[in-house]
């Protein structure tokens, strides 16, 4: 019995030491939530001792009111932020729940930040109104300095570099226009920047660099490329018709496609291609025989797409010519390995026109 006592004793030590060398870490995480709600109790319990023994406490009976400096602004206080960040709250719970519950969040937070501009706008008022300040001519920039005046050629670069984006998109005539546009602000641009060298030239027999005429915003050919990149789009997207009845595309007398009365492949995989997307984008074929997929471009004319097959490294393995718009086309395949590919339209390389290619 004696020896027993101390081999429980060593036990015991043993079983408590093991909850510190190997803890059961799912209990522990188990309690982080207490341990946090532990630590902000003792936040607030400290920071209300704080805020109770702050302050002299022998100067009188009261404490003294603090005294705002002259010409200093102290706004008094505000429950504004607390209203805002309840409506922020209000629509997180809306994001959350959705339906009503969002446009509600919405509205009580736009009330909210609507209060709190308000009471900005109040207090800005109360405010002392600065003193006058003369205006200050500014005799130019020091001798030898060459400060360029502004230029609207940057602007419309960007404008014109956004028209060639969308008519890559969108492909036919869309691009053709943005190209024109694109290459009319260049050469503009090059221009200015001519006869800025110009007057840089003559700086140096004068002494005096001087700018160029400033150039206005060319209104009537900005308004000219505006509608005719609307009646192009109108065109592509099929809005307008390009020919009138009977004619060879977009009239009920167009042509029919190149496959049309010819008899198909058995297992032809048909692809239909409508504003500027496919209508699936999963394809099964099987492993080591030829395959077919018909191509139906129901987009408008000058909207043309392919079916061009990659690998997942985007290498192209098999390209096909392109279909234009209203038209339909076949292409046939040599037998692939098994795995995944990439089928996807060369012209429009977008999500929308992408798919996987799955081979067995």
């Amino acid at each position: 019995m004696e020896t027993e006592a101390p081999k429980d004793l060593m036990e015991t030590l043993l079983d408590i030491a093991a909850t510190f060398i190997t803890p059961d870490w799912g209990e522990l995480v188990a309690r982080i939530p207490l341990l946090l709600l532990l630590l902000v109790v003792l936040y607030f319990g400290w920071t209300i001792r704080r805020y109770a023994t702050a302050g002299p406490t022998r100067r009188a009976p009261t404490r003294l009111p603090p005294t705002t400096p002259e010409h200093v602004h102290m706004p008094g206080p505000s429950a504004s932020p607390i209203l805002v960040a309840l409506g922020a709250g209000a629509l997180f719970l809306g994001l959350v729940v959705g339906g009503l519950a969002l446009w509600i969040g919405v509205a009580v937070l736009i009330i909210t930040m609507l209060v709190w501009g308000r009471e900005a706008v109040r207090d800005y008022d109360r405010l002392q109104p600065p003193a006058a300040v003369p205006a200050v001519i500014h005799p130019g920039p020091p001798p030898g300095v060459h400060l360029p005046g502004p230029s609207i050629r940057p602007l419309l670069a960007s404008l014109g570099a956004f028209a060639l984006m969308a008519g890559l998109v969108f492909g036919g005539w869309v691009l053709v226009v943005a190209a024109i546009f694109l290459t009319w602000t260049l050469i503009g641009w090059l221009g200015d920047f001519a006869a800025e060298y110009r007057k840089v030239e003559e700086a140096d027999t004068t002494g005096h660099l001087e700018n160029p005429e400033p150039k206005g915003w060319p209104v009537r050919w900005l308004q000219l490329f505006a509608v005719v990149f609307v009646v192009v789009g109108l065109f592509q997207l099929g809005i307008l018709p390009t020919q009138g009845p009977g004619g060879a595309a977009g009239g009920p007398g167009a042509s029919p496609g190149p496959t049309a009365g010819t008899s198909l492949p058995p297992g032809t995989i048909t692809v239909v291609a409508k504003d500027i997307a496919f209508d699936t984008y999963e394809i099964e074929v099987p492993a080591g025989q030829p395959f077919a997929i018909l191509l139906r471009n129901d987009d408008a004319a000058g909207v043309p797409h392919d079916v061009d097959i990659r690998d997942e490294g985007g290498a192209v393995l098999q390209d096909k010519p392109h279909t234009e718009g209203g038209q339909s086309q076949l292409y046939e395949y040599t037998p692939l390995d098994p795995g995944q590919y990439v089928f996807i339209c060369s012209v429009h390389p977008i999500p929308a026109m992408t798919g996987t290619l799955i081979v067995r």
